[in-house]
């Protein structure tokens, strides 16, 4: 029961969060072809691309994960996301960069990218992406979360 309680929080926080970040950027997609152009990691052209195609693959990935359509794919685009935004602010760090990374569009009129909190909430992404993965592919795989073994399992028992 925990498991699942814990799976469900899981998903509908990740999923929520592409999901959100995804409709904000649609909104104002010319804002957000700016804020991924200042990364200075891709020519024009691609960042344009960026722009109009990334706000509704995290949509879709954010819906597929609340609704568990097309599940293992959702995992795997979030966890790609989550793995390219990492490296895209760890370069614009390290470049001292000032940056705003239009994560979730204009929020207010500060918004410069504060690296480490950003970091942060994309290294959690990515950890949920990947425990929800776990569980999906191997439902045991997080025993700890229910806090007991199954009826039918029986402890390792290894040979001296």
């Amino acid at each position: 029961m925990m498991r699942r309680a814990f799976e469900l929080l899981l998903r509908l926080g990740l999923g929520g969060l592409f999901a959100f970040a995804g409709a904000v950027k649609v909104r104002d997609p010319e804002a957000f072809f700016w804020d991924v152009h200042h990364f200075d990691l891709t020519p024009w052209d691609v960042s344009i691309g960026i722009a109009m195609f990334l706000p509704w693959v995290e949509i879709a990935s954010g819906i597929a994960l609340i609704s568990r359509k097309l599940y293992l794919g959702a995992i795997a685009w979030c966890a790609l996301m989550s793995t390219i935004f990492l490296g895209a602010i760890s370069i614009a760090w390290a470049r001292g960069l000032d940056i705003t990374c239009g994560c979730f569009g204009r929020v207010g009129p500060e918004n410069a990218t504060n690296y480490p909190q950003h970091l942060a909430l994309n290294g959690a992404m990515l950890g949920a992406a990947i425990l929800l993965g776990l569980l999906a592919l191997r439902p045991s795989a997080l025993r700890i979360v229910d806090g007991a073994r199954g009826a039918n399992e029986r402890p390792e028992v290894r040979s001296p």
